[in-house]
């Protein structure tokens, strides 16, 4: 059984009264790793959890140290992560092709979704 790192942060997501339960939360992190990436749509899917609050949590998980923030895009023609992430905005380039459906992403910052990496 693998240790989940974020247990150590539930006093910390409890204090920040929270519109989630923060055990179910830390819970579900438990499947994830290091070096494993987080979507928080994914969280949302399965929680059921406002998607304001899951960002909220994980902007907290992020500023103590346990995960860290990158952008990755979203294909509007076949509806697919493409796989590449980036760490700031200036990192996006202004021209992306999509690995999976092989179109251009026009305007790829409007297609930029955070996502998380356990540290």
């Amino acid at each position: 059984m693998q240790l989940n790192i974020f247990v150590k942060a539930a006093p910390l997501l409890k204090e920040k009264k929270l519109n989630i339960n923060v055990d179910t939360f830390i819970d579900f992190l438990a499947h994830y790793s290091s070096k494993d990436w987080i979507y928080p749509t994914a969280i949302h899917r399965k929680l059921k959890y406002d998607i304001k609050d899951i960002y909220d949590a994980l902007e907290l998980l992020r500023e103590a140290g346990y995960i860290e923030q990158y952008l990755e895009i979203y294909c509007p023609g076949c509806q697919r992560y493409t796989g590449q992430y980036y760490k700031t905005i200036g990192e996006i380039p202004d021209e992306i092709y999509c690995i999976n459906c092989d179109e251009e992403i026009e305007n790829p910052l409007e297609h930029a979704s955070v996502v998380y990496r356990v540290l």
